[in-house]
């Protein structure tokens, strides 16, 4: 079983092991991050794999919109840290005896992240192809 350390991010903070960020102000609350911004929770974990595992946790968590329920605020909505620490730590136990279903699971993510990173690349060259193709009947 999982065994990780959720603390709210400070600007300047030295974080070190294995650890991820989780966006926890606004619509995308329990968005995990690489990187860190001020409204984020910095989970810390005991082993790459265990990070890896709980980064994907969370990413199918939010894909799959389950931190919605959790989010209060009437203007800018968040989440609350032991709310998601909840919905990790019971999904993290639901998947804790199939790895061989998290593993598929998360090579399928990868490869579906790969993908749409490629279709952002075909769009900006496309764009950028509009904007010469303007350009050129502008000047002609």
């Amino acid at each position: 079983m999982s065994n990780f350390k959720m603390i709210t991010y400070r600007e300047g903070g030295v974080y070190t092991g294995p650890h991820f960020f989780i966006l926890n102000k606004g619509l995308n609350s329990g968005k995990p991050l690489k990187k860190p911004c001020p409204n984020c929770f910095v989970i810390s974990c005991n082993s790459e794999s265990e990070k890896e595992n709980l980064y994907w946790i969370v990413y199918s968590l939010h894909q799959g919109k389950q931190f919605q329920v959790a989010l209060v605020g009437s203007v800018i909505p968040f989440i609350r840290k032991n709310d998601l620490i909840k919905i990790i730590t019971e999904a993290h136990s639901a998947t804790f005896h199939k790895p061989q279903a998290v593993k598929k699971t998360v090579s399928s993510l990868l490869h579906l992240e790969q993908q749409e990173e490629n279709y952002k690349r075909i769009q900006n060259s496309l764009k950028q192809l509009r904007q010469v193709l303007v350009h050129q009947l502008i000047k002609s």
